[in-house]
């Protein structure tokens, strides 16, 4: 006689949960496809997860970080549609999960008849966030269209797109797509990172630099003025490989702040090429700053006209100019 399976579902509720405890991640993920009440269940352990990202590419790869020793991966993957652009309403052509790297081997579930919003709302609902949720635009490699992503994406905290093509220049699609990207999710997001984005030249002005972030970080091809940075609006700001702006440039933002502009600036820092070492008479030209030293780099000491102090730290190491603004 065959062994009958353990009515697991007709437990008391309590007897369920108690056992639902004691599934890792990776199952725990599974049985909440179960049904509506076994989703209920899983979601009201409320067990804790480190972050989830979700990144944006040929497919729509989701990993849940958690704190045990393996992380989940789930890979939605688009339909075959002769380069057309997939909506968050089309079903996922497949469904592979691994536990523990993306190159493990996975395994291929059912779409449960699920769009890709509806996949994604499932996954993030299942576990307590405690606190980071990424999203990552790779351009050039994701097909999804936008319009309807911040109804989805409404707890996105960290923004990350990246530009891969280091060869051919940027069309006029890629430029729109990831303009469209930026108008959408700056206003929600706290922080943002932008690698390689091919923009057009007032874009920056009209919804990069008023931007209400904690954090904004740029690296190369931004195309950065010092026109730029008098709409800034960030906490905090990190250059690199910036173009146009100049040492002299820095002086008068130096000196805009010292005159109260930038009221929420705490942490400025950029990073120019040079091949000849800086004149830093030209950078503290007028700012009144107290030279100090720690460990043998420069720093000074400047305040503003509200009284509130910041550390100049000019660097020059291996041909790149490094200059920060940290107020203390």
């Amino acid at each position: 006689m065959a062994n009958p399976r353990f009515p697991f579902r007709r437990l008391p509720d309590d007897l369920c949960l108690k056992v639902l405890e004691t599934l890792d991640y990776y199952e725990m993920t599974a049985f909440s496809f179960v049904s509506k009440k076994a989703h209920s269940m899983i979601k009201s352990l409320r067990v804790p997860i480190e972050e989830v990202e979700i990144e944006m590419r040929n497919s729509t790869e989701i990993r849940l970080a958690t704190s045990g020793f393996f992380d989940i991966y789930v890979a939605l993957r688009s339909p075959e549609n002769d380069g057309e652009t997939t909506s968050l309403n089309d079903l996922p052509a497949s469904v592979e999960v691994s536990k523990g790297d993306p190159e493990n081997r996975y395994k291929i579930w059912s779409n449960q008849g699920m769009s890709f919003e509806q996949w994604i709302q499932h996954l993030l609902s299942i576990f307590k966030q405690e606190e980071h949720l990424y999203i990552i635009f790779r351009l050039g490699e994701t097909r999804l269209a936008i319009p309807s992503f911040r109804n989805t994406f409404s707890k996105i905290k960290y923004l990350f797109v990246i530009n891969h093509n280091y060869e051919d220049e940027p069309t006029d699609e890629d430029v729109l797509y990831a303009e469209n990207v930026l108008r959408v999710f700056l206003p929600v997001v706290e922080k943002a990172r932008l690698v390689r984005v091919p923009i057009r030249e007032n874009f920056f002005v009209q919804h990069i630099g008023m931007a209400n972030l904690k954090f904004l970080e740029l690296e190369s091809d931004q195309n950065v003025k010092f026109d730029d940075l008098l709409t800034l609006n960030v906490e905090s700001l990190t250059i690199h490989r910036a173009y146009k702006i100049s040492l002299r440039d820095l002086n008068r933002f130096f000196k805009l702040w010292m005159k109260g502009f930038f009221p929420r600036l705490n942490c400025f820092w950029i990073e120019m090429k040079m091949r000849t070492i800086p004149d830093w008479n030209v950078l503290m030209k007028g700012l009144k700053g107290k030279e100090v030293s720690d460990d043998g780099f420069k720093i000074f000491i400047v305040k503003n006209c509200h009284g509130v102090p910041a550390e100049i730290w000019p660097q020059y190491i291996n041909n790149i100019c490094s200059i920060g603004l940290l107020i203390i």
